[in-house]
């Protein structure tokens, strides 16, 4: 008897070990899948929106960039969207007044309608803001005058575009503002100030934004409005002048007169010009004469070179890979001597070609 009472109480002993365990569980459950009694029972309020850098208020972010959300109601956030794409923050530094969010680069910038979208356990909200960004930029001349014109948007409401170039811990820091030709939502045109050869490109809008582009210009320039201290130039069979105003990209080109296969010479008197140090060499040339009439450009006494195509009456602008020179190998350790070859092939006594923006990338 005193057996079967131990195993009874044994029994019972196991039997609410096991009901104590369902009970935890259970209310673990119950414990995830309900909102905290903290949280307001109602939907986010966006108030405003600000950069993370200076906490200045804008309607209008850049991709990758971090901002502050300010409303209430946000720290039961489950979400947050741009242009419906859905960005990632940190569920750890929500309060009821206050989120920190990324912008995603894959958020799109040009829609119909730019929202951002905050959504907690008990709603959602959407706020007017348009995204920012510079995804590239190309070159060109517009009635002989240097263009870049930005690609990306949301550029609608541009208000400015600087070049900047330097760093005031240098004491070099130059920042000069762009004439804007044309403000489109995807696509802005402004044209080159004067003296540029190398800078970065923001464009700000009246919403607050500002995005800054990829490095514009040359790493190493030989001639833009004037030659490089540090080089000068010869020829063989006709003249040049290294100041002609008659076709520029700026102030002045270099105006090259050549007889059929003659040709003008650029050397590097002061600089070491080391090969591994650049991609590519950048020049536009406006040709003058027949459409097919072509200049070689030669690297250190014609060890290599490449055939550039001119177009009359236009300035043609070539980026030609260091690569292209020595499609088999063999480098040279440096550069010392650039020709450019009149290579038509014509027969005709007299050719004229203008060089600018020459340099290396």
């Amino acid at each position: 008897m005193k057996k079967q009472i131990n195993l009874i109480i044994k029994y019972c002993y196991v039997s609410l070990l096991i009901i104590s365990v369902l009970f935890s569980f259970s209310s673990c459950e119950s414990e995830f899948n309900e909102p905290n009694n903290n949280f307001n029972s109602a939907p986010p309020v966006v108030v405003s929106v600000s950069e993370v850098k200076e906490d200045k208020a804008v309607t209008q972010g850049v991709l990758e960039n971090t901002y502050i959300i300010r409303g209430e109601n946000l720290s039961s956030l489950v979400a947050i969207y741009f242009n419906g794409f859905k960005a990632g923050f940190n569920p750890a530094l929500l309060t009821d007044n206050i989120a920190f969010v990324k912008i995603p680069e894959e958020a799109p910038v040009v829609v119909e309608n730019n929202k951002m979208t905050v959504e907690n356990l008990f709603g959602s909200t959407d706020y007017d803001f348009s995204l920012l960004n510079i995804s590239d930029f190309t070159e060109g001349t517009v009635d002989g005058k240097k263009v870049v014109n930005l690609l990306g948007g949301d550029f609608s409401e541009t208000s400015a575009v600087t070049f900047v170039s330097g760093s005031e811990e240098n004491g070099n820091l130059i920042e000069l503002s762009a004439n804007i030709i044309s403000i489109a939502q995807n696509e802005v045109t402004v044209e080159v100030p004067a003296g540029i050869e190398q800078a970065f490109i923001f464009l700000e809008t009246s919403r607050g934004a500002v995005a800054r582009s990829a490095s514009f210009g040359f790493n190493y320039s030989i001639y833009i409005d004037g030659l490089n201290q540090d080089w000068s130039t010869s020829e063989w069979g006709g003249t040049h002048d290294l100041a002609s105003t008659e076709f520029a990209l700026g102030d002045s080109s270099v105006k090259s007169t050549r007889e059929g296969w003659s040709g003008l010479t650029f050397w590097p008197d002061n600089a070491t010009i080391n090969f591994s140090d650049f991609d590519a060499i950048s020049v536009s040339i406006y040709g003058t004469g027949a459409s097919g009439d072509s200049v070689n450009l030669a690297l250190n006494d014609f060890a290599a070179q490449v055939q550039l195509t001119l177009v009359p009456g236009e300035w043609t602008k070539f980026v030609i890979p260091l690569s292209d020179f020595y499609p088999n190998g063999g480098e040279p350790d440096t550069i010392f001597r650039m020709d450019f070859q009149e290579s038509s092939g014509t027969g005709m006594p007299q050719y004229i070609f203008y060089v600018d923006d020459f340099g290396f990338l």
